[in-house]
């Protein structure tokens, strides 16, 4: 844990701040106030809001917020996913709060203050609990020549999709927003006629007059359209296929552009991606002079985010073979152990019973295979009526094979009431298979596993409890099991419980565990009758 975060924390446990709840914000912008501070900062936040913007449709489909502090730390604009916008909004923040360590405790944002450096808080590095299931990244920023304003801007996700890479992301964010301010700051500054300005900027630069006539060309903006300024001076703009309409627009009705993004393709492996600003010039009585515009290459921005997507489809698929390959080992090491079984067995009944549970295991594997490959998210059940007695039993008869063969016996305690239940025969099986092999695995000798059911009172749910005399887990371990990539096994992979969490949590269910060290594990699996 960074030294920073630890001394926070131990402040925190000094102020006597409860960790189980956030208190009221101590410190907080009236209306007025926050009104006037987002002013103060308009041009800051309104480019922190476009590349924020670009920066989350990169991230689309994860619950990510971009939270942006003044140099008081008092919170001024957060966008992005609006449900976990609402949620961090129910822990009082929200627009107008200091974010003040005595009442928020850790924080990124009061530390990155503080230290002026790039800070980040995952999970429980966080001082209350309810944040645990978060990670915060926060850079600080400084704009000296934009009035000296200084504050931070903020990534905050769920804890499943920490990336060291935020960090990073959020420092080019800044450095391309520090540049952005600076070239507004010398457009309206400057005398955009001086021929030095226009030939000494890296940017293209573009001037007409009132008729749409170029009258200026600078070298920036002959590399960026591969035009020779002695070709174009002095001729219309509007020919020009990226831009020509947006000064027919400037010049006929007056229209400002900002932020457009153009690309030019000069070959396969040549090409530009430019922002465009187009603005039309008047005189004192508001007379039509021309039009100015420019060009900012962000080519290097480009490419930066389309390798972290690349990066994130990487991981992805990297993710979904280790599931893959754990999701077949169990029915692999089951088909093994039958075979085993097939040769010290002479019973051709119990012969013809192993054959048909190995053929259809093998049918079973063909089809999560094809699963994985088809499907890149999480499949809908498939629900139908099941007799849930002779399911589960089904279920065991299908892994006494790997009991026994650790002196194990699999003891079966069904509620009789409890006759169909509607869910996904296959699914289900994955997790009963996934948490009975779990506790085979756990137990050392002459174990014992206990698969009983029970119904609630409502007659609305039922559970399927999974009890065993095995090592059993610390809290510790306990708390990590939903983790992906989390195991306790030597030759583990650490996605099982993940995907069974993700198969429950898809039949509207819930999946609680309970465990001490040396005694056993309980796992109680809840699902909706109908």
């Amino acid at each position: 844990m960074n030294e920073w975060i630890e001394l926070s924390r131990q402040r925190c446990r000094q102020r006597g701040l409860d960790p189980t709840q956030i208190s009221q914000p101590v410190f907080q912008l009236s209306e007025k106030e926050l009104v006037e501070e987002r002013e103060r900062y308009h041009d800051i936040l309104s480019v922190i809001q476009y590349f924020g913007d670009k920066t989350l449709s990169m991230l689309a489909g994860k619950p990510h917020l971009i939270i942006v502090s003044n140099n008081s730390g008092y919170i001024l604009d957060r966008h992005g996913d609006q449900a976990y916008k609402s949620m961090i909004a129910e822990f009082g923040i929200y627009d107008g709060i200091k974010c003040d360590e005595a009442f928020m405790g850790t924080n990124v944002v009061t530390l990155a203050l503080e230290e002026q450096m790039p800070i980040q808080i995952i999970g429980a590095e966080h001082y209350h609990l309810m944040l645990e299931n978060a990670a915060c990244y926060c850079v600080p920023f400084h704009f000296p020549i934009y009035h000296d304003l200084s504050g931070t801007v903020s990534i905050m996700t769920s804890i499943e999709h920490h990336n060291h890479t935020y960090l990073a992301l959020l420092s080019n964010m800044v450095d391309s927003i520090e540049r952005e301010l600076s070239l507004r700051l010398t457009n309206h500054n400057q005398n955009l006629i001086q021929q030095l300005v226009f030939n000494n900027m890296r940017n293209g630069i573009i001037m007409t007059d009132e008729r749409g006539i170029i009258t200026e060309f600078n070298a920036y903006a002959e590399k960026i359209t591969g035009r020779n300024r002695e070709s174009v001076i002095h001729t219309p703009v509007f020919p020009f296929e990226h831009f020509g309409s947006y000064f027919y627009q400037g010049l006929k009705y007056g229209k400002q552009f900002e932020n457009i993004e153009l690309s030019f393709r000069y070959s396969l492996d040549q090409n530009h991606v430019c922002l465009f600003d187009l603005l039309p010039i008047t005189n004192e009585n508001g007379e039509l002079l021309g039009a100015f515009a420019q060009f900012r290459d962000i080519t290097d921005r480009v490419i930066l985010e389309r390798q972290f997507i690349n990066a994130e489809k990487f991981s992805a698929i990297g993710k979904m073979a280790a599931g893959l390959a754990h999701e077949i080992r169990n029915p692999l090491t089951s088909i093994i152990g039958f075979f085993q079984l097939l040769q010290q067995s002479n019973n051709p009944q119990k012969f013809q019973n192993y054959v048909g549970l190995i053929n259809t295991e093998l049918q079973n594997m063909k089809q999560l295979v094809s699963d994985f490959v088809v499907m890149a998210k999480p499949s809908t059940p498939e629900r139908k009526a099941i007799p849930i007695q002779e399911f589960l039993q089904d279920t065991i008869r299908f892994m006494d094979s790997q009991a026994i063969l650790k002196n194990t016996s699999i003891r079966a305690n069904f509620d009789e009431e409890l006759t169909v239940a509607w869910i996904d025969p296959a699914q289900v099986k994955q997790v009963l298979v996934n948490l009975i092999q779990n506790a085979i695995d756990s137990i050392e000798k002459n174990g014992f596993i206990q698969l009983s059911t029970e119904q609630d009172t409502n007659r609305s749910h039922f559970k399927i409890i999974i009890e065993d005399n095995g090592v059993g887990m610390t809290k510790d371990e306990l708390a990590q099991i939903v983790n992906p990539f989390f195991t306790t096994k030597e030759n583990g992979v650490g996605l099982g419980l993940s995907i069974c969490y993700r198969i429950v949590e898809n039949h509207k269910g819930t999946m609680t565990a309970t465990s001490r060290k040396g005694i056993g594990t309980r796992f109680e699996v809840t699902l909706p009758l109908s």
